[in-house]
């Protein structure tokens, strides 16, 4: 059994982020040239290169810091990065979809009948991260006021 709750929490993030290869943050309409239909395309954290490379970078720091437990220094450092990442994620989504490309949309809530939340994901992963922040800090208080009284 898991022990310590930040271990479910930086879990949880590095799922969550992942998500953004699934769930679409905005559409892009692509034409034809033999064609006058417009084709919608979504738009997921797999459209482009960076995005793509920040997500994963992201869902990994969140992932390896689990692994870190025996310095927790270090693993508030890196849970704090991780956020750094996770947003980066989030505003790399937002300059995407409003990219000088006129036909990229960014959609934030019901268009037809799909749903469009993939924005919020990573805010989601920001917020299991923070969790994971405040689970070892106050591990760490913990185990310093344990020194403190032998």
């Amino acid at each position: 059994m898991i022990q310590r709750k930040q271990t479910i929490w930086l879990l949880l993030a590095s799922l969550s982020i992942l998500l953004a290869f699934f769930i679409p943050f905005g559409i892009h309409n692509e034409s034809g040239l033999e064609t006058t239909q417009i084709v919608e395309k979504d738009l997921t954290a797999k459209s482009d290169m960076i995005l793509m490379s920040i997500t994963i970078a992201s869902a990994l720091l969140s992932f390896i810091t689990i692994f870190l437990f025996g310095n927790r220094k270090l693993q508030m450092s890196i849970t704090l990065l991780a956020v750094f990442v996770a947003i980066s994620v989030g505003a790399y989504e937002l300059y995407f979809s409003a990219k000088t490309i006129l036909s990229n949309k960014l959609v934030v809530g019901v268009l037809g009948s799909k749903i469009y939340l993939g924005l919020f994901v990573p805010l989601v992963s920001v917020f299991f991260l923070l969790l994971a922040f405040g689970g070892i800090r106050k591990d760490e208080k913990l185990i310093r006021d344990s020194d403190r009284l032998r």
